[in-house]
């Protein structure tokens, strides 16, 4: 009995000890103390957040100008008594009846930011489904039972390279990280001419190249770009002096930068010293793709070991990356190196083998810089892959990685920033399973949460894991060079069905039909419907191909402001038509494709006119040769095989005359219904139409943008027959220097009488 009794009363007074910790805050009566400049960006995030909680305007002041009677939110101010020892990025809270503080490690002030956002993560169940988006649960006053709490981030780097406030809600952060970034590209500015034996030899020359282009020796007339791009001779003893002399001179950190420029594998140093570093296969000594490593760490030892006699502890960063992405097969890795692994193949299994094989030989400090990250995040359709790259950035924690730097560029894709979501949760707290932040992701859509979750695991694990996943290497593949995003529009309907469209939606219609959600919580579903509907026109656009459905997406995009031509996308190719519907919008659909393959003939003595070779009509079948129109004459697609090795040679070098020929046929109901055009994607440099054997057009080239510059021709009353005659196209063109010819397709295009 006493016992039961006992029991009771330790639950009263551990109740009202609960009881007593909560905090009641008025937001009506709150300031925010900013102690500096440094702090506006958070103070004004913390102030939009507690305005929003609490439907209230507040005031942002300095320290000694809170007015009496306020609450007060102190950033970057301790109570007192609190010492100020704090661990590298260290974050700190305490919510007192009196006042709020936030305070911690003051380097950039990430500590206090830190603070900040945990107190509203934790204490107020504030959620950041998005970039912009901001999800929690109005109320005023506000109580707070978690009274106090602290972060401290277990990684040294954690970044996912995006501008924005997301960063900072995130806590992303770094402290003691490795100095790294491609570190001499300003290297050909400063010794070119005074020291060319420091860069590489290619194609007999140090001097910048293009892939086999030589470039001019002035080196004016270099393109910053390749110029930046230069690879090092790193067998050159000078080249490590020189950058030991250069890391003395900055002051002798604790880590000299060796990451190479961002130079293609085969445009890596050819000297005879260089290549004696290698270790290579017989296949590799043919193609030097990501096998050069051993020639790098020789580097790295041999600048360790000039740097350390000035400064014992001195580490070397360096990157995994393009000629140096595979592990050594010789060279062990020092203790004094932190390695940038920047792998190009995203399977478990690649990667599991590649962090290995570099641990294999010595391995023992990296960072995570997955680089082609970027092509998963070209994408404007529901990804699946979430957990996919929780699980990687998870492994690469376990094998000891020391921090992350995601070359990921903002996406509106609600899939994908919740996959960024995971990651840097991941970064954040490695020790929280997938479960557990999925749970906590979900909570920003309040009861709608289990609905938006069913939304988006359905594509995690019908359409990633059943489809995508396991053959990812064969989706890159076609993409070229690991790009998973070009490969994927490249293959759409092998690996999505108009039903997952249906499928999922439902998820999202019941999720937006959920009882209880609040205007936040109802504005989050809708963003994710119209994402979906979206995605839906993309597939549509992107999987069928057809005008009508790449029109349907462009109105979309232009109704609710959506970027129309997105770089990033266009990257892949207008793989959704986006580009030929817009340049085209001032016709009516369809918009036909003329053959790219037309008849050709060369002109080098300007005869064709004088012989009327425009009124050849059929007779253009007997021309000898084809030549594409979506590129000059002078290189031509090597996978046109009707182009004859013999018209290729011809025109290689060719500037002059020469004349395209071909026949098209126009639909029965345009005849006397529709005003008929041919519209020319480019012509270099200037050109004269005919249409079956008249002439319809001129066009010089007068203007300094004219052989880049689409144009129409009306051919609608040249026009002979009914849709079953060939109307014979032909096209004189004249090409003064540099390449030449009908170089962007011809199509056939219309416009409705009225």
């Amino acid at each position: 009995m006493m016992t039961k009794i006992l029991f009771v009363l330790l639950s009263v007074i551990t109740v009202a000890v609960l009881s007593a910790a909560e905090v009641k805050i008025d937001l009506n009566n709150v300031v925010i103390v900013r102690r500096n400049a440094r702090q506006k960006n958070l103070a004004n995030d913390l102030r939009a957040h507690l305005e929003l909680m609490g439907s209230c305007k507040i005031k942002v002041v300095a320290p000694g100008k809170v007015p009496a009677g306020k609450y007060a939110f102190y950033l970057g101010i301790a109570p007192k008594g609190i010492k100020g020892d704090f661990k590298p990025e260290e974050g700190r809270y305490l919510i007192t009846d009196k006042a709020a503080y936030f305070y911690g490690d003051s380097a950039k002030e990430l500590g206090v930011s830190h603070a900040v956002y945990t107190f509203l993560e934790d204490s107020l169940g504030v959620r950041w489904p998005g970039l912009e988006n901001i999800s929690l649960v109005k109320r005023n006053p506000v109580i707070v039972s978690k009274v106090e709490g602290k972060y401290i981030p277990e990684l040294n780097l954690r970044n996912i390279r995006r501008q924005g406030i997301w960063m900072a809600r995130m806590k992303m952060g770094r402290h003691d990280p490795p100095i790294y970034g491609h570190a001499f590209t300003k290297w050909w500015k400063r010794f070119h001419k005074t020291n060319p034996d420091y860069f590489a030899l290619n194609y007999g020359r140090r001097f910048p190249t293009n892939q086999g282009r030589i470039l001019e020796d002035a080196a004016q007339n270099v393109p910053g770009h390749l110029a930046e791009m230069i690879a090092l001779c790193v067998s050159n003893e000078k080249v490590w002096d020189q950058v030991v002399a250069d890391w003395r001179k900055a002051g002798m950190p604790l880590y000299i930068n060796l990451c190479e420029n961002d130079a293609p594998d085969n445009l890596s140093c050819h000297c005879e010293n260089c290549m004696k570093l290698d270790v290579l296969t017989p296949a590799q000594k043919k193609d030097w793709t990501h096998a050069l490593a051993d020639r790098y760490l020789v580097f790295a030892g041999g600048v360790l070991e000039k740097a350390k006699k000035y400064r014992k502890d001195v580490r070397i960063a360096m990157y995994a990356y393009n000629a140096s992405q595979n592990a050594p097969r010789r060279e062990k890795v020092p203790e004094d190196v932190v390695m940038g692994i920047v792998p190009t193949n995203y399977t478990m299994d690649s990667l599991a083998d590649y962090v290995l094989s570099w641990k294999k030989m010595g391995l023992k400090h990296f960072f995570y810089r997955p680089n082609r990250h970027t092509y998963y995040k070209m994408l404007v359709f529901p990804a699946g892959f979430h957990k996919h790259f929780f699980d990687v950035a998870q492994f690469m924690i376990k094998q000891g990685g020391i921090g992350f730097d995601y070359g990921s560029p903002t996406s509106i894709n609600p899939s994908v920033q919740l996959s960024d979501y995971f990651v840097a949760k991941a970064m954040q707290d490695p020790s929280k399973s997938y479960e557990y932040w999925m749970k906590h992701y979900l909570e920003a859509y309040g009861p709608a949460g289990k609905e938006v979750g069913n939304y988006f695991e359905y594509w995690r694990k019908e359409v990633w894991e059943k489809r995508i996943e396991k053959n990812l290497n064969k989706i890159t593949s076609i993409g070229g060079y690991y790009n998973y995003g070009r490969g994927m529009c490249r293959s759409l309907k092998d690996y999505y069905k108009e039903s997952d469209f249906v499928t999922a939606g439902n998820y999202l219609k019941k999720a937006l039909n959920t009882p209880g959600l609040n205007d936040l919580q109802t504005a989050q579903v809708k963003r994710l419907l119209h994402f979906h509907e979206h995605s839906v026109l993309f597939f549509n656009a992107v999987a069928n191909r057809t005008d009508k459905d790449s029109i349907a997406l462009m109105k979309f995009r232009e109704k609710h402001n959506i970027k129309l031509l997105d770089p990033d996308e266009q990257y892949f190719g207008d793989v959704a038509g986006l580009k030929r519907v817009k340049d085209l919008k001032d016709f009516d659909p369809p918009y036909l494709a003329t053959d790219i393959l037309w008849k050709f003939r060369l002109d080098p003595e300007d005869k064709g006119i004088k012989e009327k070779w425009y009124q050849d009509g059929r007779n253009i079948l007997k021309w000898k040769h084809f030549m594409a129109t979506n590129g000059n004459w002078e290189k031509p697609h090597a996978s046109y095989k009707q182009i004859s090795p013999e018209i290729r040679k011809m025109a290689a070098k060719y500037d002059g005359i020469a004349w395209y020929g071909t026949s098209i046929s126009i639909p029965s109901d345009w005849f006397g219904k529709r005003d008929i055009f041919l519209y020319f994607g480019a012509v270099d440099e200037s050109c004269t139409v005919y249409v079956n054997g008249e002439k319809v057009h001129e066009r010089p080239f007068r203007e300094r943008k004219d052989w880049m510059t689409p144009f129409t021709v009306d051919i609608t009353k040249y026009v002979k027959g009914n849709s079953r005659t060939p109307q014979i196209i032909i096209v004189r063109v004249l090409d003064r220097a540099g390449a030449g010819g009908i170089w962007k397709p011809v199509r056939l295009v219309s416009k409705i009488k009225k």
